[in-house]
């Protein structure tokens, strides 16, 4: 509503009408889409620094939310923050992956291409790629002694082991070994959950469901990529808005100080 109120003092019904202006909270625009989303995360952190968790909700609720507020747009998001997401948000929490991401869009593509190409197997590259774009942190052929896991999901104080069992990469007497190799990794502390690749690709989210279930149950933390994001230059579109703004800013504070002066004579007189 103050966002709302703002832009009606500033610009004329026509224009706002013309450009289909809306605003409010991600309920507002679902079903819907504009050329143009501006999302605004903004809060006060509190004293030791670091705003409360914010995970996924109750049956994905917050993380649904998200996902309407970030695909509403056609062409252009832009984010507005008061956080400074590596100092403010812990790990794994949704407005850290998020910030993370825009700060650094192609950090995703490149942590599935690097781990995609220690793979073994497509069937495996696929399954890594869904993890990856759930947000977690994936290995790709862990070494543990003389064994490898398939794919290992990391997260702050716990990993869950991935074994992708394709028809073509793990016949039988293979599968057989796999069990015999889990057992023991199993004693040593591993927990594992296993995909079936005729079940992989006759229904991929089915198939998933149970390792997210597993992921869930155990607490195991969305991370994100394991890589350091790259400081991304602004782009020309980018420093234009930005000294825009900053133009709007200054000429605002301006009004802002011009009024407060003449009602201060006013009240004098």
């Amino acid at each position: 509503m103050l966002i709302e109120n703002i832009l009606r003092r500033r610009i004329s019904p026509e224009v706002f009408a013309r450009h289909r202006l809306l605003c409010g909270n991600a309920a507002q625009f679902q079903g819907d889409e504009r050329d143009v989303v501006f999302l605004s995360i903004v809060d006060g952190p509190p004293d030791d620094g670091q705003l409360a968790f914010r995970d996924e909700g109750k049956n994905g609720l917050f993380k649904k939310r998200f996902n309407v507020a970030v695909s509403r747009a056609r062409n252009q998001l832009w984010v507005v923050s008061s956080i400074d997401f590596k100092v403010h948000l812990k790990n794994g929490d949704l407005r850290r992956r998020l910030l993370e991401h825009v700060h650094d869009p192609q950090a995703l593509l490149r942590e599935m291409e690097v781990q995609g190409n220690r793979a073994d197997s497509p069937f495996e590259k696929q399954v890594m790629q869904r993890l990856i774009a759930a947000g977690y942190r994936v290995r790709t052929q862990w070494p543990v002694g003389a064994y490898r896991i398939d794919l290992v999901v990391e997260g702050l104080n716990k990993r869950l082991a991935v074994e992708c069992d394709g028809e073509k990469w793990h016949t039988p007497e293979q599968l057989q070994s796999d069990l015999e190799r889990q057992a023991i990794l199993e004693r040593l502390g591993w927990t594992f959950v296993r995909i079936r690749g005729s079940v992989f690709f006759r229904n991929a989210d089915a198939a998933m469901a149970p390792v997210f279930a597993k992921l869930h149950h155990l607490d195991i933390e969305a991370l994100g990529p394991a890589s350091e994001s790259k400081i991304v230059a602004d782009s020309p579109l980018v420093e234009r808005v930005k000294r825009s703004a900053e133009a709007l800013r200054a000429a605002w504070l301006a009004e802002k100080i011009s009024s407060e002066q003449i009602e201060g004579e006013l009240a004098v007189h």
